[in-house]
């Protein structure tokens, strides 16, 4: 039983063995065979072609009949660092697969040992590189090609009128790589189902803004069918613009080569249609016909780069950072950072970077193509795929009776209905890039076609080509696009405004400062002045004047700067500030005695002038209480007493601080409520006399 159990094992294990070499096997030959195409397309050795798929391809293997031919790409052959984080990241939700479903007992694979030899990888690359003194211009920002090159390579595939067909075909390829930022891979298997239209809100622009939205669900890192999306808008150079290029090969093939137009009727029918077809409609564009493509056109542009199908790829995130898109932008195009919430619920479609890559501003709002302010008529936009007419009733039929009018195996399909809205929106485009188009490329294979070589189509294409050259852009996007120079305009005429009133606020203080100065002078006693004004509800009466000395001093209401204090006087108080008062009882104590160990204000004023109160803080406060002070002196002077003066004013305040009282004075002496008409020589109020007399 043992010897049988043996035998058994021997026999399972040379049977996995003959597996492995007949699929390996089966690799070689499809290699071989692919180089072989290659090598018959371009009309090149086959060892050159071995060389061109190992130059395009990252981590390309030659098969084993050509390592004579391939010797020199031994070194290059082995993976790079790119594709082994790519089978470790495998490895690794693999593992975390397992780990899900209960496996816990091993480790994470990317150990100690991954990263040493992912170390040591880098490193032998490195001195490889440098050994054998490998181009370093390939892989640096150089190796590409410039928006003037760019323009170059898509008048070549206008121009070339014995390659039409391969042209427009090719011409999609490289916008979808460069505008998508897709991989070669994604582009070839791209089919019409998983094309769409999404509308944008009127927010975009003056012009309708509608995306053309791709769905991805297999690629290089993408294995498991996760959903992907990647759009762009309409280019602001119809050179440039992946819808119009796309409808442009559509009516090649379905109005000029006579392919059958898609039956919608059921999935199978045109799920596998390709976007960019091989041989048949059905299946794919081959690998080596795409490089050949690419190669021949990039060759005749006068460019050289390696990874040639690769390279719009990389130009058009290049392309994208240096217009100002943020990373996080060019990484979701690019799909390299995924999360779930965009896999499962949004359509993460990158805006910024497709308005920035069509030709506008990062931020909504200035979406305006002038080419497209005419609207095609309706008569030119049903010569072009009038089976749309066939199949949309259709569609609508269905959705009222949720079947088919006629019957049918599909009773919901939403990707045909995306692609009909699609078709319908690409007559527009395809009318007005056409129309400007035509000018620079009169000889244009569709113009020989309906609806492009009629009279309406003259009528059309003129105006469109007038509103393209001479057209201004709306007020409203002028007005949008200047808000931010008026901005900055009203910022800088704000901050001068503020710099000259803070130097108009200096200026000013420091006159008041002077006329400020000018009055302590005049109120330190030595000039008597005489003022009148009118108290009470009395009639008014006349003041003769006092007579002026002979040497009377004037004061002068000039702008000059205040005159420098005079230095204190030995003996003088010199006060900071007056002590806290909240009662009408309390300004007059401290006039009359002097509170919280001051001397009495009415002492200081008649002793010293404005001399014993220097700064402006306490200049402030005695001004303001002064103001209650000469109430007193005025209600008492009209022969009240000095408690029934207090009371009335504490009557008056109404349990208000005396800050509102001061206010309130202020407001009666302006309406003449005052207590009577004095003549007040400084720092001695004298009552006035009630005698008739005329009023000054």
């Amino acid at each position: 039983a043992r010897g049988r159990g043996k035998g058994k094992g021997k026999g399972k294990g040379k049977a996995v063995q003959l597996r492995q070499q007949f699929e390996q096997e089966q690799l070689e030959a499809a290699a071989l065979a692919e180089a072989e195409s290659l090598a018959e397309a371009l009309e090149v050795p086959l060892g050159e072609a071995a060389e061109l798929l190992a130059d395009d391809r990252e981590g390309y293997v030659p098969p084993t009949a050509l390592a004579p031919a391939a010797a020199d790409l031994a070194e290059g052959s082995l993976l790079t660092k790119g594709t082994i984080e790519a089978y470790i990241a495998a490895v690794i939700e693999l593992w975390r697969l397992q780990v899900a479903h209960g496996n816990a007992n091993t480790e994470n694979p990317r150990g100690a040992a991954v990263r040493g030899f992912l170390e040591q990888r880098g490193r032998q690359r490195g001195k490889h590189d440098r050994a054998s003194f490998k181009n370093r211009g390939t892989d640096g920002i150089q190796a590409g090609y410039s928006h003037d090159e760019w323009l170059q390579i898509q008048d070549l595939l206008l121009s070339g009128a014995a390659y039409m067909p391969q042209n427009l075909r090719t011409r999609v390829d490289l916008l979808f790589g460069h505008y998508y930022l897709l991989r070669g891979e994604n582009r070839r298997k791209m089919e019409l189902a998983d094309l769409s239209l999404l509308d944008y809100p009127s927010s975009e622009g003056p012009t309708p803004c509608g995306c053309l939205v791709t769905l991805l669900r297999d690629g290089k890192l993408n294995k498991t069918a996760k959903k992907e999306f990647m759009g762009a808008l309409r280019h602001k150079d119809p050179l440039l613009c992946t819808q119009g290029a796309l409808a442009q090969l559509f009516f090649w093939r379905w109005h000029v080569a006579g392919e059958s137009p898609p039956s919608f009727r059921r999935r199978q029918d045109w799920y596998r249609i390709k976007v960019l077809v091989g041989r048949d409609r059905e299946q794919e564009l081959s690998y080596p016909t795409q490089l050949q493509e690419t190669w021949r056109i990039f060759g005749a542009a006068g460019l050289v780069a390696s990874k040639k199908t690769h390279l719009p790829r990389r130009v058009g995130a290049q392309d994208a950072e240096t217009h100002g898109t943020s990373l996080a932008q060019i990484s979701q195009a690019g799909r390299w950072n995924q999360s779930v919430l965009c896999q499962a619920y949004l359509t993460h479609l990158p805006r910024q970077f497709m308005r920035i890559v069509a030709g506008f501003s990062a931020s909504p709002g200035d979406y305006f193509l002038a080419g497209a302010a005419n609207e095609p008529p309706y008569v030119l936009q049903k010569q072009l795929w009038p089976w749309i007419e066939e199949w949309e009733p259709r569609f609508e039929a269905r959705a009222r009776r949720q079947c088919w009018a006629e019957g049918g195996l599909d009773d919901d399909d939403l990707a045909a209905d995306g692609f009909l809205k699609l078709m319908r929106r690409l007559r527009i485009v395809l009318l007005q890039d056409l129309a400007v188009l035509q000018p620079r490329y009169p000889s244009l294979p569709f113009f020989a076609y309906a609806p492009f070589n009629g009279s309406e189509w003259d009528e059309f294409a003129v105006a469109v080509r007038s509103d393209a050259a001479g057209a201004t852009e709306p007020l409203s996007l002028l007005v949008q696009r200047a808000l931010p120079e008026l901005s900055g305009v009203l910022e800088s005429t704000r901050e001068a405004l503020l710099q000259n009133s803070q130097r108009l606020a200096i200026r000013l203080e420091a006159r008041l400062e002077g006329i400020q100065g000018g009055l302590d002078s005049l109120l330190q006693g030595k000039v008597p002045i005489t003022f009148t004004g009118h108290f009470g509800a009395g009639p008014a009466v006349s003041l003769a004047p006092a007579p002026a000395p002979s040497a009377a001093p004037t004061l002068n209401f000039n702008t000059a700067p205040a005159p420098a204090p005079e230095p204190p006087v030995p003996g003088m108080p010199v006060v900071a500030a007056l002590a806290k008062v909240f009662t009408v009882r309390d300004v007059w104590k401290e006039w009359e005695e002097g509170i919280a160990g001051q001397p009495a204000v009415r002492v200081l004023e008649e002793t010293w002038g404005s001399r014993w109160r220097p700064g402006n803080g306490i200049r402030v406060q005695f001004c303001r209480r002064k103001v209650i002070w000469d109430e007193l002196l005025a209600r008492t002077a009209s022969g009240k007493s000095e408690e029934e003066a207090v009371a009335e004013l504490e009557l008056l305040r109404a349990g208000r601080s005396l800050n509102r009282l001061v206010d309130e004075l202020k407001q009666r002496r302006w309406r003449g409520q005052g207590q009577g008409r004095i003549r007040v020589q400084v720092g001695t109020p004298v009552p006035d006399d009630p005698g008739p007399g005329p009023r000054p």
